[in-house]
């Protein structure tokens, strides 16, 4: 295994899905092989606190994802985190002990726990400044995560201008230049004032309550493509076979509603949202703990990127009685 720049750290049970979306996001930016995260850089049979340690101190950056439930609270009012073999302290406390830039990502809301909260190795988390990446601006909150990225670790980013060619020395060339310049933007000007009333009159917008016509508006954002039916098969840990799920998707700009199915039943999209490169939204279940007792909520988190005619995405169930790992899919538009 080739050392990786990146690493992402998370515990599974609290915000496996978002880490998931945040390494395929950075692995179209940086490429798969300078990403590190454990479900797919761990082959089996090695040893798993020994790779993630070697992979932490190799890298220059430390993700820290935190969700509600990242400190592993227990049913004795213990939590996980403060066990030293719990492998999200052992990352962590790598990371700050070799003076990487670790990097926490607040995610759902959630907020840094208070240093007294912490054992004593990782208390400098909470120092450290903070990016919240949210399922309602992924795209954007990525985008910000990629530049910090980019800085840290001297790398231009795609779309950086071309550097610019120095001025002209001063002197007879100079002056003779800008002399030239000048005649030019003059009669880049005339020509701009005898073509301009065509192509105003051409393109002029209902006149405004002055009467005058008013300025083209900016077009909105790109909304993807998602509207429609849609259907896949997810593999849920608990089941052997897989189950087809449909998507109902509909609305204007940035608005997402319609249904999703869990177990072949539709559901409500809530908290719905759609971008240029894709989508995340929110169901919601009841699960029903015993006969007698009552129901819990059970909060279902899809991100999903539209990839031509495929909606690619990961499922993360929150708030069960028992955790779930992420479950990725792949959705296909149904034909009108």
């Amino acid at each position: 295994m080739s050392p990786a720049p990146i690493f992402i750290s998370y515990r599974r049970d609290d915000s496996a899905g978002y880490a998931r979306a945040v390494y395929d996001a950075l692995a179209r930016e940086f490429g798969v092989e300078r990403v590190f995260i454990d479900v797919d850089d761990i082959a089996a049979g090695q040893a798993f606190d020994d790779t993630l340690h070697q992979a932490v101190v190799a890298s220059r950056v430390l993700l820290v994802l935190v969700g509600p439930r990242w400190r592993g609270e227990r049913d004795d009012g213990s939590a996980r985190i403060d066990d030293p073999a719990d492998f999200v302290h052992q990352e962590v406390a790598a990371g700050l002990a070799h003076g990487m830039r670790v990097i926490p990502l607040l995610v759902d809301g959630a907020t840094l726990p208070a240093e007294a909260r912490l054992p004593a190795p990782l208390q400098p988390l909470v120092r450290r400044q903070a990016l919240a990446i949210g399922h309602d601006r992924f795209a954007a909150d990525v985008a910000r995560l990629v530049a910090a990225l980019r800085q840290t670790l001297g790398e231009a980013g795609p779309a950086d201008p071309a550097p610019q060619p120095p001025p002209p020395p001063p002197g007879r060339w100079g002056r003779r230049h800008r002399v030239v310049a000048g005649i030019a933007g003059v009669v880049l000007a005339a020509a701009v004032v005898v073509v301009a009333p065509r192509w105003l009159v051409q393109r002029a917008a209902a006149p405004g309550a002055s009467g005058q016509a008013a300025a083209p508006a900016t077009p909105p954002a790109a909304r993807a493509a998602v509207n429609g039916r849609w259907t896949t098969e997810l593999r849920y840990d608990w089941s052997d076979r897989p189950v087809q799920e449909r998507f109902e998707f509909s609305g204007e700009g940035s608005t997402l509603q319609g249904t999703a199915s869990f177990l072949r039943v539709d559901r409500g999209i809530v908290e719905g949202r759609v971008e240029a490169g894709g989508l995340a939204f929110v169901t919601r279940t009841q699960e029903v703990l015993g006969s007698d007792g009552p129901g819990r909520e059970v909060t279902h988190r899809y991100l999903g990127r539209l990839d031509r005619d495929e909606l690619r995405g990961v499922l993360q169930t929150e708030g069960s009685a028992a955790a779930h790992p992420p479950v990725s899919f792949v959705a296909r538009r149904v034909a009108p």
